[in-house]
């Protein structure tokens, strides 16, 4: 296989994007999560950091989303705001290079809600954040959850421990069953494995140890 991310199935703008950034090879984890997130699939994987975690997921939302339609299509759910807002800046800068108006906003509970409630009015396409603030605004209605294609669970190890779970499941809860969930963490133990199964449909498991 030719390991080039148009061969993965991005389109060139994304990749036009990504050299402005000085990436112009997929690493492992991209190479195995890209083509499964773009299929559809819910997936588990389990990516070191510095790995490329982060593009191996946003680069599949911004080549799936339908710029027809306007509000929520993907939520990214962090166990951290410094990690929210590292996801936020990265997603920012890949429609900026790509050119590609996605609307992304940032969602945490240290920051103002008002603002936050300001920004969602243009219908961001992309939303990332903590659990508790984007759970609260979809419960306010402030958050078309109907429309959400695909739920990122990043760091999804603490995001599947007890002080996390719950309002995890209650935001994939609001949304309709066709939508898709992927799950990355630089260790996933048996149990948050477990856990996120049982949110899922049929799973595939995209990084090498994760079967056994």
């Amino acid at each position: 296989m030719e390991h080039t991310f148009e061969a993965l199935g991005l389109r060139a703008a994304l990749v036009t994007a990504l050299a402005e950034q000085g990436i112009t090879a997929p690493t492992e984890i991209q190479q195995k999560m890209i083509p499964e997130i773009l299929s559809g699939k819910d997936v588990i994987g389990r990516s070191e950091t510095g790995s490329g975690k982060t593009l191996a997921y946003l680069l599949p939302i911004f080549e799936k989303l339908d710029m027809n339609i306007r509000g929520t299509q993907a939520i990214i759910l962090t166990p951290t705001h410094e990690l929210a807002a590292q996801v936020y800046h990265q997603a920012e800068l890949l429609q900026e290079n790509a050119g590609i108006a996605a609307g992304c906003v940032l969602l945490i509970g240290a920051a103002g809600i008002g603002r936050q409630l300001e920004k969602l009015k243009a219908k961001p396409r992309i939303v990332v954040g903590s659990v508790g603030r984007i759970l609260d605004l979809i419960r306010k209605k402030k958050i078309q959850a109907h429309l959400v294609r695909t739920i990122v669970l990043d760091e999804g190890d603490r995001l599947m421990d007890d002080g996390n779970v719950e309002d995890v499941a209650a935001v994939i809860k609001t949304t309709l069953k066709e939508r898709q969930i992927v799950l990355l963490s630089a260790s996933v133990s048996g149990e948050a494995k477990a856990k996120a199964a049982a949110m899922m449909k049929a799973v595939e498991l995209a990084a090498r140890g994760l079967a056994d």
